[in-house]
C-alpha cells in the first residue's frame, strides 16, 4: 500500500472520534485511490476497519455513562438485521451504480444536517421510528460499506438526542454493531489483507484520541458545520470518482 494511506488513517481516526461518524465514508474513498483497490474489496476491508477502531473509539471515551441502553438495542438489532440484508444485496450492484449511490446519498445527508437544530437535551425514547431508523441505516452500512454514523448522528438528534457528544457517544456504539455484521457478511466473498488492516486501525485509533480531545473542547455548533463541509468533499470527491469509472 502507498504511504499516503497512513497520515489518511490518522485522519479518519480524528474524524471518527470528533464526530462519531466518517469512518467508512472516508476509508472507502482512501483505499479505492491510494491502494487502487476493487469498490467491493475496498468495501469489506473498511467494515473491518471501522468496526476496530469505532471499538476502540468508544472505551477511550467511556460511552456506557451516557447511554440511553433501549435506545442503543433497538438500533443495533435493527440495524445488523439490516447490516446483514444490505451486504447480500451489494453483491448484485454494479460497482459503478454503487458508487453513484453513495454519492447521492452523502449530498443528501449533508442537506439534512444543515437542518438540524441542536439542542442540550436527550429526548424519549420511541421504539418504532427507532426500529425503522436502525434497519435503513443497516442496510446502507452493508451496501456502501460506512459503518453508518453519517447518517446515525443526524438520524440520532432526529431521534431526540440533541446534545451532539451524546449522539456521538451513541454513535460509536452502534457502527461498531452495524460494521462488524456487514463485515462478517463479506467474509469468504472477497480477500481481505489482515495485516494491512490491522495496521490501518491501528493508526486510525491513534488519530481517536485527538478526536475525543477536540469533541470535549468545540462547541457544537462549530462541529456540525465541520462535519457538513467534510460531507461536501466527500461527495465531490466520489462524483469525480463515478464519472472517472
Amino acid at each position: 500500500m502507498t504511504l499516503l494511506l497512513w497520515p489518511t488513517a490518522l485522519g479518519i481516526g480524528i474524524i471518527l472520534g470528533m464526530f462519531g461518524a466518517g469512518g467508512g465514508m472516508v476509508t472507502v474513498p482512501a483505499l479505492i485511490y491510494f491502494a487502487d483497490m476493487p469498490v467491493k474489496q475496498a468495501i469489506g476491508m473498511s467494515l473491518w476497519i471501522v468496526t476496530l477502531v469505532s471499538f476502540v473509539a468508544l472505551v477511550h471515551q467511556r460511552v456506557w455513562k451516557c447511554l440511553q441502553w433501549k435506545l442503543v438495542v433497538t438500533l443495533g438489532l435493527s440495524g445488523i438485521v439490516g447490516s446483514v440484508s444490505g451486504s447480500i444485496f451489494a453483491q448484485y450492484l454494479p460497482e459503478q451504480l454503487q458508487l453513484g449511490l453513495f454519492t447521492a446519498l452523502i449530498f443528501a445527508v449533508t442537506w439534512w444536517v444543515s437542518k438540524i437544530k441542536l439542542a442540550d437535551r436527550i429526548g424519549l425514547y420511541r421504539f418504532v421510528p427507532a426500529t425503522v431508523t436502525g434497519f435503513a441505516i443497516g442496510i446502507l452500512t452493508g451496501v456502501f460499506g460506512v459503518g453508518g454514523g453519517f447518517l446515525l448522528v443526524p438520524a440520532l438528534i432526529y431521534l431526540g438526542i440533541s446534545h451532539f457528544p451524546v449522539a456521538v457517544a451513541h454513535s460509536l456504539v452502534l457502527i461498531s454493531l452495524n460494521a462488524l455484521a456487514g463485515g462478517i457478511s463479506y467474509l469468504g466473498q472477497i480477500e481481505i489483507p489482515i495485516f494491512d488492516t490491522f495496521i490501518f486501525a491501528l493508526i486510525a485509533s491513534m488519530g481517536t484520541v485527538i478526536g475525543t480531545y477536540l469533541l470535549k473542547r468545540v462547541p457544537g455548533h462549530y462541529l456540525q458545520k465541520s462535519f457538513s463541509i467534510i460531507l461536501v468533499l466527500m461527495g465531490i470527491f466520489m462524483s469525480w470518482r463515478t464519472l472517472t469509472m
